[in-house]
């Protein structure tokens, strides 16, 4: 995969993730998986899972990382919606920020480079979903556009109690008859 454009800002470069970025990584969210009910995994990814993953997503979709002189500051990728063929347009987004960048801004930019990043693609729609109680993720996602769609209730069981999750969408894009997207694997931007 080459990708030829690095999306140049103040402070952190948002940039393609790579293979030797998932030790950081894994450090990065170790923590959130440990002690937040943000993510509903309960055993934190070591770095060789965090590298198969990042390989598995980047064959179809993005994840872009925001590396401060050398520092991942925050991720944000998309996955697929679902499995069935007409949900192709749509995908699913994730961004996790290091507990020492938040507040300033990095999951903002990290979601508006992976928007721009999946309207080029072809993708249309874009879902999240917040675990609650969570008012600073609610915050960002309602701050670049998401609505909420809806609440699945106590259906993430973790820490010894059943959590909500919020889902939020977002409109990328409009068309009647859309061409297919096209996987981040094989793109090539300017």
């Amino acid at each position: 995969m080459v990708i030829e454009r690095m999306f140049d800002v103040k402070g952190p470069k948002v940039r393609p993730v790579e293979p030797g970025d998932a030790p950081a990584i894994a450090c990065l969210y170790a923590p959130i998986v440990e002690t937040t009910t943000i993510s509903f995994e309960e055993i934190a990814p070591d770095a060789a899972e965090i590298a198969r993953r990042i390989e598995a997503v980047t064959r179809t979709h993005p994840w872009l990382v925001a590396d401060d002189a050398g520092s991942l500051a925050g991720y944000a990728y998309a996955t697929k919606y679902r499995e069935r063929a007409a949900y192709r347009w749509a995908v699913d987004t994730s961004v996790y920020v290091d507990e020492r960048y938040r507040r300033r801004g990095i999951g903002r930019l990290l979601y508006a480079e992976l928007f721009a990043t999946l309207r080029r693609l072809g993708y249309l729609r874009a879902f999240a979903g917040v675990a609650l109680p969570n008012a600073g993720s609610e915050a960002l996602h309602e701050a670049v556009g998401f609505r909420e769609v809806g609440t699945y209730r106590a259906v993430g069981f973790k820490f010894g109690r059943w959590h909500d999750v919020r889902w939020y969408g977002l409109t990328l894009g409009e068309s009647a008859t859309p061409a297919e997207p096209v996987p981040f694997g094989s793109a090539r931007f300017e």
